[in-house]
Formats: structure tokens, sequence, C-alpha cells
């Protein structure tokens, strides 16, 4: 009775290192992961050296605006991602009947904060992908967003205030969020029903 009590105590630690291991390999909680969701995986790329104004950013779309003369073509770099205007945010639009007409936001970002209506210069630019409102094909195009700006921008990517050391960091996140809406909102990202959920 004594060697059975012993094994069982070892086996219930055993399993509670595991799930604890579980949680710190994660660190994402359910109600997070929902938040994920719904609100989006936004990733923040803070500008290490010159900081871009309205003007700079514009020029992601492949030419400038007359309105907001650049001061830097760096941005030019990246017009291969896709992005169009949306009033003063960025986003790679949806060509299909599928999901949300954005699939990927970007906004300037000044003092941690969207800032709407602001010339610059920006601290950063932050990028948000709605997992839920996205068909699963559209995720890609966080990796290769993220990748691009990373090569072709002097910029230090961080997620919820931490730095990201590499994007498999994220791409974790992600298949959660995908498992969370399959397994809990108990729909396909991207269909017709998850686009009528309420949040």
């Amino acid at each position: 009775m004594k060697k059975l009590s012993i094994i069982i105590l070892i086996l219930g630690l055993v399993s509670c290192q595991n799930i604890e291991r579980k949680n710190k390999k994660s660190d994402i909680k359910i109600e997070d992961l929902e938040t994920l969701a719904f609100e989006g995986i936004s990733i923040d790329f803070q500008f290490n050296s010159e900081k871009p104004t309205f003007g700079d950013l514009f020029t992601i779309v492949g030419f400038k605006n007359p309105n907001f003369p650049p001061n830097s073509s760096e941005f030019e770099k990246l017009k291969d991602l896709g992005f169009e205007q949306t009033d003063d945010y960025f986003g790679i639009k949806n060509n299909t009947e599928k999901g949300d007409p954005i699939k990927l936001w970007l906004f300037p970002i000044l003092n941690g904060e969207e800032v709407y209506g602001d010339n610059g210069p920006f601290d950063a630019i932050r990028i948000t992908y709605v997992v839920v409102r996205n068909e699963i094909k559209n995720a890609d195009l966080l990796e290769k967003t993220y990748n691009s700006l990373t090569s072709k921008l002097d910029v230090t990517p961080t997620f919820n205030g931490k730095k990201i050391n590499k994007y498999a960091d994220i791409n974790q996140i992600l298949i959660s969020t995908i498992q969370y809406c399959r397994q809990e909102l108990k729909v396909e990202p991207g269909s017709e029903k998850a686009m009528q959920l309420d949040w």
C-alpha cells in the first residue's frame, strides 16, 4: 500500500512537471488565444536609427504621394509585398469573397500607439494579422512580411513588448491560435461561420 502511494505520488509529480513545461513553452492562456484570434497577432518593428515620416511609409505602395514628399526610399524596397493605402493605414487586400477585406494591416506607431492623421516621424510600425477572419492560406503573409521587414529595414521586432529572436516563436503562437479557432470556437478561420462570430 505504501509503495502504491509512492508510485501515485511520483506519477502526479511527473504529470505536473509536464503541464508546467508545456505552459512555459507556449506561455499563452486560453483568454489570450481568444484575444489573438479576434484582435489579431500584432508585431511591432521598432526603428533603430532613422524614423520614417508618413511620406516615407507611403512609398511601400510603390509610388510617392505628392502631398507627403518622402525623405527616404527605404520603404519602396517593400512594394512587392502588395500593401495599399487604406485611409491613414496600409493593408494587403483580399481579392476573394472569403474572409476579411484586408488580409494584413500595417499601422504607424508613435509612443506605442497606432496613430491616425499623423505625419510622423514614427517610432515603429505594426503589422496585424486577424486569425479568425483569414483563410489559413493567408497565414504565410505574416512570415513573408516579417522576413522582408527585418531583412530590408533597420528594425527590432517585438511581440507584447518582448524582442522576437526568430519568426518560429511567432509561428508557434499562430498555430496555437488557429487550433483555438478550430477546437474552442468550432470554426475554420476565414469561413462564413467565422465571419459571423461576435467579439
